[in-house]
């Protein structure tokens, strides 16, 4: 069972190393190919077994990965104290602080079709010029019942200026008329 408050104090480790040294965004690269091998492939259970040795389960980790020597002694160190499946965790926990210490704000745009790069990229700066020109990643998602219109999320604030929601809120108006 994962144990997120232990993957959060080797992300801020990470974190701290990868400030030191200026090679967040290496970190960012290097922790998601450890995630993917200790976490998601064929033989990430081979790394959490604890009926294999030790040192063979560090070899494999050795050959396996091709990642910056302090990443490397990460995974040894995750494999070695039985957290390996806690490395996507790690890696998650890593982007979300890099991200807050990079300023970078995450948007969910849903819209009623799909946008373009071009369009995309509009709605990208005006949010980014209404953060006080902070870097947005969006992540674009098409939900046709909002009929027309967008919803946006940054963060625990939504801005809803879908089509479904005005018709919504005349039709109240509409009965409280009455």
């Amino acid at each position: 069972m994962a144990d997120p408050q232990a993957a959060k104090r080797y992300a801020q480790a990470a974190l701290a190393i990868a400030r030191e040294d200026g090679t967040v965004t290496r970190w960012r690269a290097d922790l998601a190919d450890i995630a993917n091998v200790l976490s998601r492939s064929e033989a990430a259970p081979i790394f959490a077994d604890g009926r294999i040795p030790l040192d063979q389960r560090l070899a494999m980790v050795e050959r396996t990965l091709d990642v910056a020597p302090k990443a490397l002694n990460l995974a040894r160190l995750l494999v070695s104290k039985g957290r390996s499946a806690e490395a996507e965790e790690v890696a998650s926990a890593f982007n979300r602080m890099a991200d807050e210490l990079e300023g970078i704000v995450d948007a969910r745009i849903t819209t009623a079709i799909e946008l373009d790069t071009d369009q995309l990229k509009e709605v990208e700066g005006k949010l980014s010029a209404s953060l006080g020109n902070r870097p947005v990643r969006t992540t674009a998602i098409v939900d046709p019942a909002i009929l027309g219109g967008m919803i946006v999320r940054v963060g625990d604030r939504v801005v809803d200026g879908s089509v479904r929601t005005r018709l919504k809120r005349l039709r109240q108006e509409l009965q409280g008329a009455r």
